[in-house]
């Protein structure tokens, strides 16, 4: 009988996931441009959640018992720029920690795929007919 394959939660271990995730929230809610949309969050709540939803993209075995993502943040004004800090420190921190690249990438595109889901616009992209022209 052949073992069952290895998940990338497995690789990782959850002991090393929790170091991560602990570091990353801290990052996060420290941050100056993205931590004040925290400054009325539990810090422990969110710690926990994030294990749960990085557990379960990693093939863990643990279940997440946070409210679906678009229900979580609807009430928050969260916009690309924000995605993209968050996303930037999350790589930074896996980077970091020496996570094998294959579960960075998947890390991060499965938070990519996630973007309509948490911020009210789609790519962060600024439209040049959206700039004001500067005056003269």
């Amino acid at each position: 009988m052949s073992e069952p394959a290895q998940t990338m939660f497995d690789e990782l271990g959850a002991d090393q996931l929790r170091r991560i995730i602990d570091v990353f929230v801290d990052r996060v809610f420290d941050d100056l441009m993205i931590g004040y949309l925290f400054r009325d969050a539990s810090r422990a709540r969110i710690k926990e959640m994030e294990y749960q939803h990085a557990a379960r993209l990693l093939g863990g075995p643990v279940r997440y018992e946070g409210r679906p993502l678009r229900e979580a943040h609807a009430a928050h004004p969260i916009f690309a720029g924000h995605f993209n800090r968050r996303r930037e420190i999350l790589r930074l921190t896996l980077v970091e920690h020496g996570v094998p690249p294959a579960i960075v990438e998947h890390w991060i595109a499965q938070t990519e795929a996630l973007r309509a889901q948490i911020t009210r616009d789609s790519d962060g992209r600024c439209e040049p007919e959206a700039v004001e022209p500067a005056k003269r």
